[in-house]
């Protein structure tokens, strides 16, 4: 890797470190300035918001940065067009989580101050991942990470301030979301340089299309992944919230090796399509097998740890009433594990450039996910099992879609081999 782009990724590295540390702090905070009850409808919010937001408009992030291709002729017609697409999304689902105040939605939120709280999240959303967007499409790397950084900060510093005020409830907590997205942009809005407000008119209906299609599968993957806290409220009472938050406790801890992971997938997908596209079977099957052997190593390792050490980091940093069943660590650990997995074909077979595959894995994955949760009557395992299953599915769909694949491209160099 040159110099530049290691520095580059280094920088990323770093600013996604300090983001995801904020978001565990913040949580850790929510933890000690709240009740179990309140606890629970923050998770729910919580859940919520990053399913939202890494389901709808994190896809906007990835298409704007892919259609920018560093072309710029002063219209911007590219910039009007993207936040117009983000400001659609964030309307349409914020009228969906309005719904959330009607009587047929039971409570399912807590409260009208967390529905507040989430719709305003949408809208700092609406903001933020298009501007991060053009940050990553025209590579300006400092002001991308500042950004993500400048968030991850806020996450620590204003639920610090909220918890030194000694202002109680999770309303408070909950609006620390969209307040650090919106203002984790203004370094970047506010900056003399504008030239990044100046790209290319781009297709508009080329562009939409294929943000749907992002849309799909990452929505799918969200709501897989958070969804043991999601279907926990649905439990009731007293041992449904301390479920809910139990699990999202428990699914923040294990994640971590994902997040990790997501840090450093710009080593590996690149290095994967290059290969790919460049015909060099052997390295990229190299590659693949060396990313499928650390996610396998690091998916024992999840569970072992989570189920060796899991109750004492998590009573260390959120209470003893935060820790959830040993069998419930074990399954939720077991699932991230999977999904871990998953995550890495499902990145290996994108770079394959079978993106229909990764869609319909993903889509069929959560479909198969919501199984479970109808047949099940255990409280433990219907909130654990669509994350296993779920993920199983689009493992086994992926794992059959790249060794299609490797086949595929072997037959056609031998082919080529023969004729020439």
């Amino acid at each position: 890797m040159p110099r530049a782009a290691a520095l580059r990724t280094l920088v990323v590295g770093l600013a996604a470190v300090i983001a995801g540390f904020g978001s565990y702090v913040l949580l850790i905070f929510v933890s000690q300035g709240t009740s179990t009850a309140d606890y629970a409808d923050f998770a729910v919010f919580w859940s919520l918001t990053v399913t939202v937001g890494l389901g709808f408009f994190y896809p906007v992030e990835q298409e704007t940065a892919r259609s920018i291709a560093g072309v710029s002729d002063g219209r911007g017609g590219l910039v009007r067009f993207v936040f117009l697409c983000a400001f659609v999304i964030a309307v349409a689902t914020g009228l969906v989580a309005l719904l959330l105040l009607t009587p047929a939605a039971g409570g399912y939120l807590g409260s009208g101050g967390l529905v507040l709280a989430l719709v305003l999240s949408f809208f700092g959303y609406a903001v933020q991942f298009p501007v991060r967007g053009m940050m990553s499409g025209s590579r300006r790397t400092t002001s991308y990470s500042a950004i993500i950084a400048l968030e991850g900060a806020l996450r620590v510093v204003l639920p610090a301030i909220i918890l030194a005020a000694g202002i109680a409830g999770s309303f408070s907590f909950a609006l620390v979301v969209p307040v650090a997205a919106a203002v984790s942009v203004l370094p970047a809005v506010l900056s003399r340089d504008r030239s990044w407000l100046a790209f290319d008119r781009i297709r508009t209906g080329l562009y939409a299309g294929r943000l749907a299609r992002l849309i799909v599968a990452a929505l799918s993957i969200q709501l897989i992944l958070n969804s043991g806290t999601l279907i926990a409220r649905f439990v009731g009472g007293e041992s449904g919230a301390a479920l809910t938050g139990q699990i999202l406790v428990c699914i923040t801890i294990a994640r971590i090796p994902v997040f990790g992971y997501q840090v450093l997938q710009i080593l590996y997908l690149p290095r994967l399509a290059r290969e790919w596209q460049l015909h060099q079977l052997s390295a990229a099957r190299r590659t693949v097998l060396v990313a499928v052997g650390v996610s396998v190593a690091a998916g024992v390792a999840i569970v072992v740890g989570m189920v060796l050490l899991g109750p004492w980091v998590i009573g260390l940093l959120f209470g003893a009433d935060r820790v959830l069943s040993e069998g419930g660590i074990a399954l939720v650990s077991l699932g991230v594990a999977v999904f871990l997995i998953a995550l890495i074909m499902s990145d290996g077979t994108l770079a394959m450039g079978r993106h229909t595959v990764v869609i319909r894995s993903w889509v069929i994955a959560a479909a198969a996910a919501v199984a479970p949760v109808l047949v099940i009557a255990d409280p433990l395992l219907r909130v654990t099992s669509p994350l296993i299953v779920g993920s199983s599915v689009a493992l086994i769909q992926l794992g059959a879609s790249m060794v299609q694949a490797m086949k595929s491209e072997r037959d056609v160099t031998s082919r080529d081999a023969v004729t020439s």
